[in-house]
């Protein structure tokens, strides 16, 4: 395991320790003094000088979302948050400024969500229609200061690497009761183990099959489906690395108490409460509020076990990352005018964010490729009785077809340049586009034998 990551995961476990002292101060405005001086330190120690980055998008966002329109704040963050981590934080070099740390990247990665993000909830909460049952228009917005929003920006609760959480999920965990009657360690301690495991199976198959291990004359020297299996253990590694990092990451927001809502309340990941009035009728009655069962689903950012077995790319998608997915799918996706091109702008602004490197365009710029075979593979498995025996063999290929999908596209991600991808493309003498491609046109001639049309509205006339 790389220094820097060995660094990344004991600042998460500093994170979750703290979790207990930090629940016990009382009064919302001790709370936000002590969180951001916490998380400001944090971004100090692994930034140093660089630390100038966040403070200078922090300070201008906040400039911009408590002084513009509700109608122009939104939008005025979101590009000026993207511009200053594109053109000045990634290209500061050619404009002569030092190479900032890897720790940074994620620390300026994950504002330039937050913020933007922030300046999106107030855009909304001045449109939010009378009957606002997800509580778009909550007290939070009421009056948000300048410094409301460096609190947010600095808050240690996620501060390295998210997970990305609404303005009212953190103004919620201030102000309303239930971070106080929460328990969160034993899903913490669950989840800790689930870590441990992570790790050691991560320093094993890292070990045993590195992906830069592909780049090797003794790679090549193999037979082809030796070369072809191994992006399968690869991407494995790929996966275990991310797990540690975002389960970690879940565990300093639980042990803080963030995110934690009633489930009656029914949270999700990202969004928060789905039915938010009942979080206000719960908040003016503390000792009901003390009965109720809470989770941290709006902070679930990885359900590892779907990431595993659902067969679907999609799905897959949906469930990896998830606040992150919650905030493109909301913001980008769902705002994106032209809906033909819905699907690619967003992909290209996930890479975007990701940085520059060749990787992340040829892993997430390619997967709008994999959809329509796995459109037309959908529509066979669905047809399919269910627990029948051909929705359980759609549903194993499928799963293959995703896993190789994945897998093909996962290890450029992990090699990241231009020249180490083509060099692990030719070795594989472009296989997966193949395979891909003959998949593709196997379906649509199936699709013309084997798929039932639905009946015709003429035909249930008739009958």
């Amino acid at each position: 395991m790389l220094w820097n990551d060995v660094v990344y995961v004991l600042l998460l476990l500093f994170s979750i320790a703290i979790g207990p002292l930090y629940r016990a101060i009382d009064g919302p405005g001790t709370k936000q003094w002590a969180a951001t001086f916490l998380g400001f330190a944090l971004v100090l120690c692994v930034s140093g000088t660089a630390v100038v980055h966040p403070i200078i998008i922090v300070i201008v966002n906040a400039v911009i979302i408590t002084n513009l329109s509700w109608k122009k704040c939104h939008v005025t963050s979101l590009y000026f948050s993207f511009f200053y981590l594109l053109v000045i934080f990634r290209l500061g070099e050619y404009f002569g400024l030092p190479e900032p740390p890897t720790h940074t990247n994620l620390v300026m990665m994950i504002l330039t969500l937050k913020l933007p993000g922030l300046a999106f909830e107030i855009n909304s909460a001045a449109t939010a229609p009378t009957d606002d049952a997800e509580g778009v228009n909550s007290d939070a917005f009421k009056k948000i200061r300048f410094m409301d929003v460096i609190h947010y920006s600095f808050a240690y609760i996620g501060v390295l690497t998210g997970p990305y959480y609404r303005y009212r999920t953190y103004w919620d965990f201030l102000h309303r009761p239930f971070s106080k009657h929460v328990d969160p360690w034993p899903l913490t301690c669950y989840k800790l183990k689930q870590i441990a495991a992570f790790i050691a199976l991560f320093l094993a198959v890292n070990h045993l099959c590195p992906s830069d291990y592909t780049q090797t004359a003794e790679f090549a020297e193999h037979c082809f489906l030796y070369r072809f299996f191994y992006m399968y253990p690869a991407f494995a590694g790929f996966r275990l690395r991310m797990f540690v990092g975002m389960v970690l990451a879940e565990c300093v927001c639980q042990m803080s108490g963030l995110g934690a809502y009633p489930v009656s309340c029914q949270p999700v990941s990202g969004l928060g409460p789905r039915d938010y009035k009942a979080v206000e009728k719960l908040s003016a009655d503390h000792e009901t509020a003390k009965k109720e069962v809470q989770d941290f689903e709006t902070v679930h950012n990885m359900n590892v076990w779907e990431v595993e077995t659902t067969p679907f790319v999609r799905q897959t998608m949906k469930v990896w990352n998830t606040c992150i997915q919650y905030w493109i799918a909301m913001y980008i996706y769902k705002r994106f005018p032209y809906k033909s091109l819905r699907t690619m702008v967003t992909m290209l602004v996930s890479a975007l964010w990701h940085g520059y490197a060749a990787g992340y365009y040829f892993c997430i710029c390619q997967v709008p490729l994999y959809l329509p075979f796995e459109g037309i593979c959908a529509k066979f498995y669905n047809q399919c009785e269910k627990d029948g025996l051909g929705r359980k063999a759609w549903g194993l290929f499928m799963w293959w077809a995703k896993l190789t999908c994945m897998a093909y596209l996962g290890v450029p991600f992990q090699l990241l340049q231009y020249q180490e991808i083509i060099h692990f493309y030719k070795s594989l003498y472009f296989s997966g586009h193949i395979l891909g491609l003959v998949l593709y046109l196997l379906v649509r001639i199936l699709k013309l034998f084997l798929l039932k049309r639905p009946p015709r509205t003429e035909d249930h006339k008739n009958k």
